[in-house]
């Protein structure tokens, strides 16, 4: 009898074992699915998911959190050109519970698509849209443009710098008149070419127009202007080729935009004495940390906290700002720089972001172009 006492109580226990075993599982799993059930589209404008800036800064700020998060791969739908918009937000909007998308050509099409689709939720990166269930992410590129123009100016040897847009939409020219505000602080007399593309997909006008500039004087050039932009790193890359060969230093300086693109101006050659070389044309960039803003705005739909309206994201929010490392700045000009970034970060310096505002404070002085 007592035997078999024992062995009912083994039996007992194990099948307790087996129970909680299976009910930790089930509650794995339960966790499981829940992380995973997040669907979310990325919707680019026509610079594409590869485009180097601002889309595919984008892009990946959603995989990396899609990864950190156990959700699923996002699905990125690439517009090539503006005709492909419309029918691009409504297609990932079918198919996903969270949809992010990036510049200001879905102004007009995403009040409708989001009252069409009142029970998803909507991330839209650089230009506000009121509606429940859109969060715009707003950041002060007149900050980062500040510092891109102060580094841009303490680097110049020639005396003058050069800004090139893509087109006059907000965010770009926040990028534009901050630059103009940043040189102006660092050098009073610096001159300044100021142009606008009209276009962020024509990487041969981009070219184009940074020869120009460059064969103006100017020897360091702000580019914020999607995949225009790659041809002024293009053109860049070829005079510092040619700069090597010569004088053995860069003389022809790109300031990247959105994300660090040191990588993107490497070129390799030798030198006039016949030594290779690997060296980038960019000098900084001025970064618009869109991991930042999306992480946080992915955080709160995930905590069931998820505000409308304006997210703003500037540089006490690190929001904005120039890239942790900056191979191509003197420790001299670093120091400097740091400190014009506690004077942002404290409020002792203020930047407008409308070239109207600029105005209203007063003339700007040795500028060549429209603001």
């Amino acid at each position: 009898m007592r035997k078999l006492r024992t062995i009912i109580a083994m039996l007992l226990a194990l099948s307790l074992i087996v129970v909680g075993c299976s009910s930790k599982k089930n509650k794995s799993e339960s966790n499981t699915e829940e992380k995973s059930s997040y669907k979310i589209g990325v919707v680019t404008g026509e610079g594409g998911a590869k485009d180097k800036s601002f889309n595919q800064a984008n892009v990946e700020a959603i995989q990396a959190w899609a990864k950190a998060n156990g959700a699923k791969d996002p699905v990125v739908v690439e517009s090539k050109n503006q005709s492909d918009l419309a029918a691009n937000l409504q297609n990932a909007s079918k198919v996903s519970d969270i949809i992010s998308l990036a510049g200001y050509e879905f102004e007009k099409e995403l009040p409708k698509v989001a009252e069409q689709y009142k029970d998803k939720k909507f991330m839209y990166v650089d230009t506000f849209v009121d509606a429940p269930n859109i969060a715009s992410l707003i950041f002060k590129e007149q900050e980062a443009g500040y510092l891109a123009g102060y580094a841009a100016a303490l680097q110049s040897k020639t005396g003058k710098v050069g800004f090139i847009g893509g087109t006059k939409i907000p965010p770009v020219e926040r990028f534009g008149i901050g630059f103009v505000q940043g040189a102006k602080a660092a050098k009073s007399d610096i001159k300044i070419m100021y142009n606008y593309s009209g276009t962020f997909s024509d990487t041969n006008k981009g070219k184009t127009l940074a020869a120009t500039m460059y064969d103006s004087g100017a020897d360091v050039i702000f580019v914020a202007a999607g995949n225009t932009g790659n041809g002024v790193i293009s053109e860049a890359k070829e005079r510092g080729n040619l700069d090597m060969s010569k004088d053995g230093e860069i003389k022809h300086w790109v300031v990247g935009v959105d994300k660090d693109q040191y990588e993107e101006g490497i070129f390799k050659g030798k030198d006039k004495n016949g030594k290779e070389y690997q060296k980038s044309v960019i000098l900084t960039s001025a970064v618009k940390n869109i991991e930042v803003a999306v992480t946080k705005i992915l955080n709160e739909i995930k905590e069931n906290k998820f505000e409308k309206g304006e997210h703003i994201f500037g540089i006490k929010e690190n929001g904005v700002g120039l890239p942790k490392e900056n191979p191509n700045l003197s420790d001299d000009n670093k120091t400097k720089i740091d400190k014009a970034i506690e004077e942002l970060k404290s409020g002792k310096v203020e930047v407008v972001g409308t070239g109207d505002e600029l105005k209203a404070k007063g003339s700007v002085t040795n500028l060549e172009g429209e603001l």
